[in-house]
């Protein structure tokens, strides 16, 4: 049987962008985030390297991601691995922990991406949905019917929620643990945007056991902006980690080189951490609050996933502005109704839309505020 993957939604919108910019037009992406180059940074001397490295990536980096992206973490028995970004890593834990055919519990609403490299992998997605007048939490009666009913070998989760912007507090963390140990499946956790926390005492004190079916997966993309490198990290229990090294060496052999010694230039610079984004935080939950688009404010990542009355009419005259956008239903059939709003861009493009989209908001009769 063939199997047909569609284009990623986000990379697609991305492109569509991009490729409108080169012409000269004014067009922006309400739903994507707007980073800069930041080649600028690296000494024109930096050794980029041809040679392989060692297949669970360069120790020094390593080092960097055990105190940095993982730094949180307390998993004494788990190694920390480089790959060829998370995207890689997902796949090979899904792939190789689980037979062919089986079931992956993907909580959403989910980044797009979840479920294509689900299905790559010749897994099955099953979704267990979180509900927005509950706040988005992961309830645990509701979790352990949908692992009995499923019968799924592993449950993945971002954490913070990409697109909810939740932080998963300890009962959920503890939750998750259990039923899946309880469910004989694996825990992936991705925190790609771990550096990009607004409640830091709830993201600090939200940690599972040491227990060897977790594996927590994160991106140096989100978290220091370099996108274009594609380079990744996780922590895998070691007991576990030969069949993951395995696949990853025989997709990519091992992490490019080149991006895994400009990532530990970058990472070591002065100005390593991007900006908080806590100014484009609160101008988006302001006018979100304003426009009374109920939401759950954004705890960590940059997005914001409300509910907006009228959405495929607002969004026709997002375009007709050329205000590009990804709809709800991209993250999960049960939220046709919910836009992904990325505040991850410039206080000076995050003004320039929010006056836009107040125009749109102004002139729109059937979007009754606070209703």
């Amino acid at each position: 049987m063939n199997l047909r993957l569609r284009r990623s939604p986000t990379l697609a919108l991305a492109g569509e962008i991009a490729s409108a910019r080169l012409t000269g037009e004014t067009v922006y992406s309400l739903s994507t985030p707007t980073f800069p180059d930041r080649t600028g940074s690296i000494a024109a001397d930096i050794r980029f390297g041809t040679t392989l490295t060692p297949g669970n990536g360069l120790a020094d980096l390593r080092d960097l991601a055990r105190t940095g992206l993982f730094k949180k973490w307390k998993l004494p028995e788990h190694e920390c691995l480089i790959v060829g970004g998370a995207k890689s890593s997902i796949f090979c834990i899904i792939r190789t922990m689980l037979p062919a055919g089986g079931k992956v519990l993907v909580i959403s609403p989910h980044w797009p991406s979840y479920e294509d490299l689900v299905r790559l992998a010749h897994l099955q997605p099953v979704f267990h949905e979180t509900r927005a007048d509950d706040g988005f939490e992961i309830d645990e009666f509701r979790l352990r019917e949908s692992l009995r009913e499923s019968g799924a070998g592993a449950v993945m989760c971002s954490n913070p929620g990409n697109p909810s912007g939740r932080v998963l507090g300890q009962r959920e963390l503890d939750t998750l643990c259990r039923e899946t140990a309880d469910a004989g499946a694996i825990l992936l956790l991705d925190e790609s945007f771990s550096n990009i926390v607004f409640d830091v005492p709830k993201w600090h004190d939200s940690v599972c056991s040491p227990e060897d079916h977790v594996f927590v997966v994160n991106s140096f993309s989100k978290n220091y902006h370099l996108q274009g490198l594609r380079l990744g990290a996780c922590l895998v229990h070691r007991g576990r980690t030969a069949p993951v090294i395995a696949a990853h060496q025989t997709l990519l052999s091992a992490a490019p080189t080149p991006s895994q010694n400009i990532a530990l230039r970058i990472i070591n610079s002065p100005e390593a951490n991007p900006e908080s984004y806590s100014e484009q935080r609160r101008l988006m939950l302001d006018f979100a609050v304003a426009q009374g688009w109920p939401h759950v404010a954004t705890e960590g990542g940059f997005y914001l996933f409300p509910y907006v009355e009228c959405l495929a009419s607002f969004r026709r005259k997002l375009e007709a502005r050329r205000i590009l956008s990804l709809p709800g239903e991209t993250f999960g059939k049960g939220y046709r109704d919910h836009l992904r709003v990325c505040f991850g861009k410039p206080v000076s493009e995050i003004r320039a839309l929010l006056g836009i989209l107040a125009e749109i908001a102004d002139e729109s009769p059937e979007m009754d505020r606070g209703r």
